[in-house]
């Protein structure tokens, strides 16, 4: 059964260093390791910031992010990890799976120097015609995966992200909410990542899976390209801005180029519900 949340209001407060929240919601920013360093300053400058997703692909990213954990310590920011856009959670060789599920609890152990909130997986690809046939088999690869993961590493927060599919030879799993519920009522420990902009690329209507929404992803688009724009510098309405915010989530990433970030913020005291 699906854990209901309860009504939450959240107020905004704002104030000159930034938006300071009345409940759990934390507002942050998306980095790679290379651009680290950079997106640390704009916390840093912006007190409005107190979250970041960083994206890790190697296990020797470790190693760098250590020489910062006390910048991020002193900057009070939670963490969130995106996995490799090359991870697979649909595959169906089992020793590629397994060698997949080895990378997440080693990268999870080497990563024990910081208290991680959860970590991002997006769902990835499959051959077209073949999920055209079963797409049930592609699903089930997706609850085995993480029902495996559950059974070597108990209560790992994991959050599955929506994405978009444009049709060719490989499609994209999880561009539609009937993907998630699926694999959602299968795997009751893990949340879901509502991402935006991906969103305008594929609609569907995620507001169902609301009571599941743990991380939103929010950035804008033209439709048609995942163009990390700005908040409204794209196809997303002002009124489709405050909807997402009514899902009250506990961490809004700004996934967007960093020359964004500012107004961004802005729009966000701006149309926060009050």
């Amino acid at each position: 059964k699906k854990k209901k949340n309860g009504n939450k209001t959240i107020s905004l407060v704002l104030i000159k260093r930034g938006i300071e929240m009345r409940n759990q919601t934390r507002i942050g920013i998306s980095s790679l390791i290379f651009n680290l360093d950079k997106a640390l300053k704009i916390c840093e400058d912006n007190k409005s910031i107190n979250h970041i997703e960083i994206g890790i692909d190697n296990i020797f990213d470790c190693d760098i992010l250590k020489k910062y954990k006390e910048k991020i310590k002193n900057l009070n920011l939670s963490v969130g990890i995106h996995l490799p856009m090359e991870l697979n959670p649909c595959e169906g060789i089992d020793f590629i799976k397994q060698k997949w599920i080895e990378y997440i609890i080693l990268l999870n152990n080497n990563l024990n120097f910081l208290d991680i909130s959860y970590y991002n997986i997006p769902l990835r690809y499959v051959i077209t015609n073949r999920l055209k046939k079963n797409k049930e088999k592609y699903l089930n690869n997706i609850v085995n995966f993480f029902e495996e993961i559950s059974l070597k590493e108990k209560n790992l927060p994991i959050t599955i992200e929506n994405t978009y599919t444009k049709g060719g030879d490989i499609s994209n799993v999880g561009s539609c909410v009937e993907d998630f519920t699926y694999i959602l009522d299968c795997n009751d420990n893990i949340s879901f990542c509502y991402d935006s902009g991906h969103d305008l690329i594929c609609p569907s209507n995620y507001s169902l899976l609301r009571n599941k929404i743990k991380v939103v992803h929010l950035s804008d688009n033209n439709g048609m390209e995942d163009e990390h724009l700005g908040i409204l510098n794209g196809k997303l309405r002002e009124c489709d801005l405050q909807e997402i915010l009514r899902l009250n989530p506990e961490f809004i990433v700004l996934e967007m180029k960093f020359e964004y970030i500012e107004s961004s913020l802005q729009v966000l005291k701006k149309n926060y519900p009050k």
